[in-house]
Parts: structure tokens; C-alpha cells; sequence
């Protein structure tokens, strides 16, 4: 008979009594992109939208140094995903399925920008930035990561059998937290050199950003709650359940309540480097808990009686 809710891991069940666990589960728990190496696939996609927007929001907001952040930030993304795999040869049969796989598409993606964005800022630093291929190489990589940014919500979209990902609003939702995350990255940035002019731009952003990505998660809850029992069964996880304190602590209090209260005093009042600061590092780790506590609450239709 299936029971109500999944079991909860503990270090003395083996993975086959884990399994036998789930299966009699009304609702089964998703456990292979939040367990283990799972864990490295949440990382690889926070670091890959947060470096990719930094790369985008460099380009009128900070200059060279925002673009090796998010150059930096997309290559250890490539590292997570390496990690997830487990072995390095795995990437280039998961690549070679782009016609049917977002996984593939984004591997591929996540190339493009490597080379293309790691090939500009290498002739930038030889003083051939603008050249031809320096130009050429730029406009190639806006384009990757462009990509980078978008297809990560279209991965967890596409997983059919889990409702509370298979939304329209889930490619919405890490859109609109990887440019938090760009922006968050960009202010760190811009706090550690020696003039930063663009700070109030940056903050203005992202208090905007902040505003709609707390509005965005209102709104991402409520339709779930009403789209199947699957789906409302997700959501008590996420509210009430396994991913609860994650989504408390991480998501409303240190990526929207600190950042959002913190954004707006700082738009009528000057205030140190160190609380902008705190504002980009909660910002980050909020950004970080959402993908965790969303993959987390995530459960799969009822098997067929």
C-alpha cells in the first residue's frame, strides 16, 4: 500500500532499501539531481546563470572586470558538471544529442562560451580586443551565454514526470534569479575596486530584481498549489516539508527579505561597502537555495496501481 510521504534518507539505508522505500510512497521523491553528485548539477546551474548574466550585464555596468567574473563563474560551472557526471568522457556522449536533449543543448552552450568568451579576453589582454576575430569572438560569446542564462530552466521543465518543474513559469524563474545573481556577482565586483561608479545602477537593479523575483516565487507557489495533487503535494515539501528550512532561511530570508529591506534603506540612505556587500552574498546564497529547495520539493506522479 502507497504511504502518504517519502521516507527520509538516513546513513544506514542501503540505495535498494532506499528505492523499495520510494516506491511505496504515494508521491516518490527525486533524488538523483539533489543527493549525492546530484548536488554538483544544482551548483553547476547556479554558477552558469549567475556567470553567464555577469558576462551579459558586464558589457554596460562594469567593463573588464565584471567579464572575467562571469568567465570565471561559467568555467567552474564546467567543473560542477564534470563532477555530476562523475567521468569526463560522459560529457561528449551527453553532448552529442542536441536534437533531443536540453542537457546536450546546454553542454554545448556551455562550450561555445568557454571558447569563444575565454578566446576575446585572451586577444583583450594582448590589445587586440577590437580586432576582427576580437569582435567577432565578443558578439559569439553574448550569444552563449545568452543560452547559458535561458536553457538551465529549460532542463528542469522538460522532466515530464515531475509537475512541479514541468511549468512554463520554471524557465521564468531562473531567468529572472540568474540576472540576480549576475547583478549580485557584478556588485562584489564593483565593491572591490578602488571606484565604483556604477553602484547606484547596480543597486537599483537589483532592488528591482529582488521585488520581481519575490513576487515571481508568490506567484510560482500559488499556481502549483492549484495545478494537480502532485504538484500540491510539492509545494506542502516546499512549505512544510523536506525542503522547508531551506526555503525559509535560504530563499525568503537571505535572498529576499535581507537583500530586498537592505536594497531599498540603501536607496535613501548611504551605507558602508560591507552592507552592500551583505546584500550581494545573501543575494547569492538565496539564489543557490531556491535551485536547491525547488529540485528538493520535487516529486513524481503516482506509478499506476
Amino acid at each position: 500500500m502507497a504511504t502518504a510521504s517519502p521516507p527520509q534518507r538516513s546513513p544506514l539505508m542501503t540505495p535498494s532499501f532506499l528505492l523499495a522505500a520510494d516506491l511505496k510512497a504515494r508521491y516518490r521523491p527525486q533524488r538523483e539531481w539533489v543527493e549525492g553528485r546530484g548536488l554538483f548539477l544544482i551548483v553547476a546551474h547556479f554558477l552558469s546563470g549567475a556567470g553567464a548574466a555577469a558576462w551579459l550585464l558586464a558589457v554596460p555596468l562594469n567593463g573588464p572586470p565584471g567579464l572575467v567574473v562571469g568567465w570565471v563563474l561559467v568555467a567552474l560551472s564546467g567543473l560542477a558538471h564534470l563532477a555530476f557526471l562523475g567521468k569526463p568522457a560522459r560529457f561528449w556522449r551527453m553532448a552529442r544529442r542536441p536534437h533531443s536533449s536540453w542537457i546536450s543543448r546546454g553542454l554545448l552552450g556551455l562550450a561555445v562560451f568557454l571558447l569563444s568568451g575565454g578566446g576575446f579576453l585572451g586577444l583583450a589582454w594582448l590589445g587586440q580586443g577590437g580586432s576582427a576575430l576580437g569582435q567577432g569572438l565578443f558578439w559569439l560569446s553574448l550569444l552563449g551565454a545568452a543560452w547559458l542564462l535561458v536553457y538551465k530552466g529549460f532542463v528542469w521543465a522538460s522532466a515530464k514526470g515531475i509537475p512541479l518543474w514541468n511549468t512554463p513559469l520554471v524557465p521564468i524563474l531562473y531567468l529572472v534569479y540568474g540576472l540576480r545573481g549576475g547583478l549580485a556577482a557584478l556588485l562584489l565586483v564593483a565593491l572591490a575596486q578602488p571606484r565604483a561608479g556604477e553602484l547606484a545602477a547596480m543597486e537599483t537593479l537589483k532592488l528591482w530584481l529582488g521585488l520581481s523575483s519575490a513576487l515571481l516565487v508568490l506567484v510560482y507557489v500559488a499556481v502549483m498549489r492549484g495545478t494537480g495533487l502532485t504538484a500540491a503535494a510539492s509545494v506542502r515539501a516546499l512549505l512544510r516539508g523536506q525542503a522547508a528550512a531551506v526555503f525559509y532561511l535560504g530563499v525568503v530570508l537571505l535572498g529576499l527579505v535581507w537583500p530586498i529591506a537592505l536594497g531599498a534603506y540603501a536607496l535613501a540612505t548611504p551605507v558602508s561597502g560591507v552592507v552592500l556587500a551583505s546584500v550581494g552574498l545573501t543575494s547569492l546564497l538565496g539564489d543557490l537555495a531556491l535551485l536547491y529547495a525547488v529540485a528538493r520539493a520535487g516529486l513524481y506522479r503516482p506509478l499506476p496501481a
